[in-house]
């Protein structure tokens, strides 16, 4: 196992007449949203949230998931998927919760019920009763005690369709993931889905929007995808990061850099939209790097080549030790570090950074 951080932080600090808080929203889905929330919710919330502090820290969370639980509910019920949401409930609950935990306990017998997760069905029937998904994810947040509030990122059911170089199109994010060979281009259907009032309005009052880690084109893309997101991202003067992934997916990213995964959003979205990006800088041990490797996946090493490009590019690079094993055998973002590295920009975000607005993009 990977040694935890000793690191120590500077939590935001509360309401004052000098100005608010700061307001943190982070897009994504899959293990990287929960992993960054999980770091920061002791950050931003040190001594507990309350009705008038939840929004600090907000998610918005791809709803294009269509395996598993998530995809028999979806299919069953014609409700948004609640995986990605769940878990993001899950990450923001109290630490040790004996509640998160059963919200997140998956049935592992029993015809009907085999395969799904507890957190689902709850939020599979409070859609059910209010008629309306968000409400149901509201509900569940209070019930669970979330510090943080969850948005799905769309207010209807989307679906990805991907070209791969060698002339196939698969639809859904399962076949997508699994179809093997190099992705061309992905998109959403409908191409213009509807999304909440409040994810607009949390994406124009944030102070720092933080998009990743996670798949490329299932996690991140997704929500980008959405015009009305990226024009709210584009209309805030909050900082915008970019985490990058510590490893590439076989099929999805080969020999990718930090920069090709910023080039590839770029132009599926037709703008750049990113101030900084988080890059890591830490080796991955060679014993779980070999595991990786045999299933396609390679490290991701940002040199000096990259690190001048973003810098022509305007992208302000910051290098930061992430890698850690949890659980055993998985690498992932180490969440503290990540998590110091997101609150130390947005207490700088006054100070050494400009405007996406007044820098050249890629």
């Amino acid at each position: 196992m990977l040694p935890q951080s000793q690191a120590r932080f500077v939590p935001p600090q509360p309401d004052s007449p000098s100005g608010p808080a700061t307001r943190i929203v982070a897009i994504g889905g899959g293990t990287g949203l929960p992993n960054v929330l999980r770091g920061l919710r002791p950050i931003v919330f040190p001594e507990g949230a309350t009705d008038a502090t939840r929004d600090r820290l907000i998610a918005i969370v791809t709803t294009s998931d269509d395996g598993g639980s998530s995809g028999r509910l979806r299919a069953e019920m014609k409700m948004i998927p609640p995986g990605d949401i769940r878990n993001c409930l899950a990450a923001l609950s109290e630490p040790n919760s004996e509640f998160a935990d059963v919200f997140q306990y998956r049935f592992g017998t029993g015809e009907g019920l085999n395969g799904h997760a507890l957190g689902n069905l709850l939020l599979a029937a409070l859609t059910d009763v209010t008629q309306d998904f968000a409400a149901a994810v509201e509900a569940a947040a209070r019930m669970l005690g979330a510090a943080g509030v969850v948005l799905p990122a769309t207010s209807e059911l989307i679906t990805l369709v991907a070209e791969f170089t060698d002339g196939r199109v698969l639809t859904g994010e399962t076949a997508i993931a699994h179809g093997g060979g190099t992705i061309a281009h992905i998109g959403l259907l409908p191409e213009r889905p509807s999304i909440s009032p409040k994810v607009i309005d949390a994406l124009l009052r944030a102070d720092v929007i933080v998009a990743g880690p996670g798949s490329l084109y299932t996690s991140i893309l997704p929500p980008l995808l959405v015009p009305d997101v990226t024009d709210a991202m584009c209309g805030s003067r909050g900082m915008r990061i970019l985490i990058a992934n510590l490893m590439t997916e076989a099929g999805e990213t080969d020999n990718f850099t930090v920069l090709d995964h910023l080039l590839t959003i770029e132009r599926h979205v037709g703008r750049q939209l990113f101030d900084c990006v988080i890059y890591n800088t830490m080796p991955v041990p060679e014993a779980l790097a070999a595991i990786y490797q045999e299933r396609g996946a390679t490290a991701i090493v940002t040199g000096n080549f990259e690190l001048n490009a973003l810098e022509r590019f305007g992208v302000r690079a910051i290098g930061v030790p992430l890698v850690s094993e949890h659980p055993t055998g998985k690498i992932r973002h180490h969440p503290e570090r990540l998590a110091a590295a997101v609150a130390a920009l947005a207490q700088r975000k006054l100070g050494a950074w400009r405007p996406r607005a007044e820098v050249g993009g890629i």
